[in-house]
């Protein structure tokens, strides 16, 4: 009668858990019950240990990459563009509300409606609308990226459809004969503000003119018209409080000031339209 000895484990075996607790306690059922001796209780410590060569996913692990966090890289940049973004909504607002107050008390007629519909339009719809997309943006910054480019569309559209027909009041008034800075310029913002629009259909229905320009072209076209337009178009507005209308109505310091206000809100509401326009001619550098 042969005599059952316990099994013998080598100790250059290596011996690997894999978690399985299931598939344990059915070999400490199947295998005969022995004293545990000190060979068995130094395998049964090593057995805690799980080799990562070995496992499937220890080089996935190995390749996990660690971010810094938030606070130590992009907080401070992002705080900055916050607080820009804030004194630039004070400065549209301001603007804003004090030409709709003069255009609205001497009211809204002739140069009075053609002040009101480009200040709307331009100073305030288009430059709310180029910002939209921009991640400084305090208003619609968490706010996903379909609900962003809706609010985008019926901003510029707005803003669009406002100025361009508060610049049309003003040159049939003139008999499209307008020879200072500001008439140009407001003819330029006008058929630039066509050609935006015009294009920015052509953006929204990328899809079926991509067989004769490729989407990403496409829209960058489409923003570049749109931010040369927005430019000129405050610019316009700039020279707007050198004329007779606002001259008449206001103190000299008061159009100094307007003009400074202007000119910032220009110069924050430009990071964000042009931050995205250099990321869309960067990919299009790529493709060739």
């Amino acid at each position: 009668m042969t005599e059952h000895l316990p099994p013998v484990i080598s100790s250059t075996q290596k011996v690997v858990d894999y978690g399985s607790t299931a598939r344990a306690d059915t070999a400490k059922n199947l295998l005969p019950q022995s004293p545990p001796t000190a060979l068995t209780a130094r395998a049964q410590r090593s057995s805690a240990f799980v080799h990562l060569n070995e496992s499937s996913g220890g080089h996935r692990y190995s390749r996990m990459s660690h971010k810094l966090p938030l606070s130590e890289t992009e907080q401070p940049l992002q705080r900055l563009e916050y607080s820009l973004n804030v004194l630039n909504q004070m400065c549209i607002g301001f603007v804003t509300i004090y030409i709709s107050y003069l255009t609205l008390q001497t009211g809204l007629a002739g140069t009075g409606l053609h002040a009101w519909l480009v200040t709307i339009g331009f100073s305030f719809f288009m430059a709310e609308g180029v910002m939209v997309h921009y991640g400084g943006n305090v208003l619609t910054n968490s706010y996903k990226r379909s609900t962003k480019t809706t609010i985008h569309w019926i901003l510029l559209t707005l803003g669009g459809g406002c100025g361009a027909a508060g610049a049309l009041i003003k040159m049939i008034q003139k008999g499209f004969m307008l020879q200072s800075v500001h008439g140009r310029l407001g003819i330029t913002a006008f058929i630039l503000c066509l050609l935006a629009m015009s294009s920015g259909l052509a953006a929204l229905c990328s899809a079926r003119v991509k067989k004769l320009i490729t989407p990403l072209l496409n829209k960058t076209f489409h923003n570049f018209l749109g931010f040369v337009c927005f430019v000129i178009a405050l610019v316009t507005q700039y020279y707007g409080y050198e004329t007779g209308y606002f001259k008449s109505r206001t103190k000299a310091d008061f159009q100094i000031l307007m003009k400074c206000i202007t000119l910032i809100s220009l110069v924050l509401s430009s990071y964000g339209p042009m931050k995205g326009l250099y990321h869309k001619i960067k990919s299009i550098s790529r493709q060739f």
